[in-house]
C-alpha cells in the first residue's frame, strides 16, 4: 500500500484515498457502462409497471385503442465510455438504449395481455407445459442522422409500428431532449397541468427550428420529407411471442390487453410478411405513402422511408379523443407495415453468403 501511495505521490496524487475518490467519480460518470447495469435497467423496465406500483396502476386499458400507437418516452445521456474516437456516441451503444425503450413499451402496453394469453393457453392445454410466454427479438436496424455529443441528453420515443400474424414491430426515435413536446400525456394526466407544456405543444412546421435550438437546422432532404430536425437516429425492431414451439399472434395478445376495438367478423389478419410480393402494375398500396413506397429502390430507399414515417406521424396527430374503431386501427397498422415489409426484404441477405464456394482474403485475429 505504501508503494502505491508513493507512486501516486510521484504522479501528483497525494494519497491512495484520492485515487479511490477519482475511481468512484469515473465509475459514476460512466454508470450506464458498468457491468450488469444494463440488466438492472431491463429489470427496472419490468418492475416499474407492476400492478401495485404507482405507474402500474395507470393502465393503458383504461385509455383504450387510442393508446396503442402512442410513444413512450425515456430520457438518457451520453457517458464518456459510450463515445468513440470521433468523440460522439458510438453506433454500437444505440442498441443497448434501444433495448431499454422497447422493454418499457412492451411491458407498459402489453403486460396484462401477455400474462392472460399465457395463462389461457396453459388452461386449454390441461395445465401442462409452460405457463407464460417468451418474447424474443427477431431483428433490429438503426439509421443514423446526427451525432449525439458527449454528456448530451436525449430522449427515446418508442411506439408500436405494426404487426402481422407472427411479428410485432416497434420504432424508436432518438430525439434531442426538450425539442419536441407531446400534446398531452395519456397515462400521466398530472403532467397536463404543466403551463410550459401547454404553451409548447406540437409546434408548427415554421416554428420547429426555433424550438429545437441551435444545431438542428433542416437539411435539404429533411425539407423534402418533412423529417423533424431534432431526430438523431431512428430504429425498427420486431418481436415474436412463443409458448414453447408455438408462435402466438400479436393480435391475440393485443386483444387480451384490451387495446383493440371490436373486430369485424369478415376481417382476417394478413399472413407473415417474410418476403412480401412486389406490387404488380395497377396495384395500389392502401395508404397515402403508396406512390413513394412503390418507387422504392436502392437510390431513394432512405428518403422514401422518411416520407412514409412522416405520413404516419401526420396521421397520428389527429386528436386522441377521436374514436379509434377497427378501421382506423387497421389503417394505422397497414401504414406501418409498408415500412416493415421493405425492411423484411433484408432477410434475403443471408442467401448471399457463399461460404466455402469461393476464396477469402485471409484469417486474422482480434485482441480478444
Amino acid at each position: 500500500m505504501a508503494y502505491i501511495d508513493s507512486l501516486f505521490s510521484t504522479l501528483g496524487l497525494k494519497s491512495f484515498r484520492l485515487w479511490r475518490i477519482l475511481a468512484i467519480f469515473f465509475a459514476l460518470l460512466n454508470l450506464k457502462q458498468l457491468p450488469f447495469v444494463w440488466h438492472l435497467r431491463i429489470i427496472n423496465g419490468l418492475i416499474q409497471y407492476l400492478p401495485w406500483t404507482s405507474k402500474g396502476r395507470l393502465d393503458p386499458r383504461s385509455i383504450g385503442p387510442s393508446a396503442l400507437f402512442r410513444p413512450l418516452i425515456l430520457t438518457s445521456r451520453t457517458t464518456p465510455l459510450e463515445c468513440d474516437y470521433n468523440l460522439h456516441k458510438s453506433n454500437s451503444t444505440y442498441f443497448a438504449d434501444f433495448d431499454i425503450g422497447r422493454m418499457h413499451l412492451l411491458v407498459c402496453l402489453c403486460r396484462s395481455g401477455i400474462v392472460k394469453t399465457g395463462f389461457d393457453l396453459w388452461e386449454k392445454d390441461g395445465r401442462k407445459g409452460p405457463k407464460g410466454l417468451a418474447i424474443m427479438m427477431g431483428g433490429v436496424n438503426i439509421n443514423f442522422r446526427r451525432e449525439i455529443k458527449p454528456a448530451q441528453a436525449y430522449e427515446m420515443w418508442t411506439r408500436v409500428l405494426a404487426w402481422d400474424r407472427k411479428w410485432i414491430y416497434t420504432v424508436t426515435h432518438f430525439v434531442r431532449k426538450g425539442a419536441v413536446k407531446p400534446r398531452g400525456w395519456l397515462l400521466q394526466p398530472w403532467r397536463n397541468q404543466d403551463k410550459t407544456q401547454t404553451q409548447q405543444q406540437y409546434v408548427g412546421e415554421d416554428e420547429r427550428e426555433r424550438v429545437v435550438g441551435d444545431g438542428c437546422e433542416k437539411n435539404e432532404k429533411e425539407k423534402r420529407t418533412g423529417t423533424h430536425p431534432a431526430i438523431f437516429a431512428t430504429g425498427i425492431a420486431k418481436y415474436v411471442a412463443k409458448r414453447g414451439r408455438l408462435t402466438i399472434p400479436p393480435e391475440l395478445i393485443l386483444q387480451n390487453t384490451g387495446l383493440l376495438p371490436p373486430k369485424p367478423k369478415d376481417h382476417e389478419t394478413p399472413p407473415i410478411s417474410e418476403t412480401p410480393a412486389v406490387p404488380t402494375e395497377g396495384d395500389a398500396l392502401p395508404t397515402s405513402g403508396a406512390a413513394v413506397m412503390q418507387d422504392l429502390n436502392s437510390n431513394n430507399a432512405e428518403e422514401a422511408i422518411d416520407t412514409a414515417l412522416n405520413d404516419t406521424a401526420s396521421t397520428s396527430e389527429r386528436s386522441d379523443r377521436d374514436e379509434w374503431d377497427w378501421d382506423r386501427v387497421e389503417r394505422e397498422r397497414l401504414r406501418g407495415m409498408e415500412i416493415a415489409e421493405k425492411w423484411n426484404l433484408t432477410e434475403g441477405l443471408s442467401e448471399m453468403f457463399d461460404g466455402d464456394k469461393g476464396t477469402a482474403l485471409g484469417r486474422y485475429w482480434d485482441i480478444l
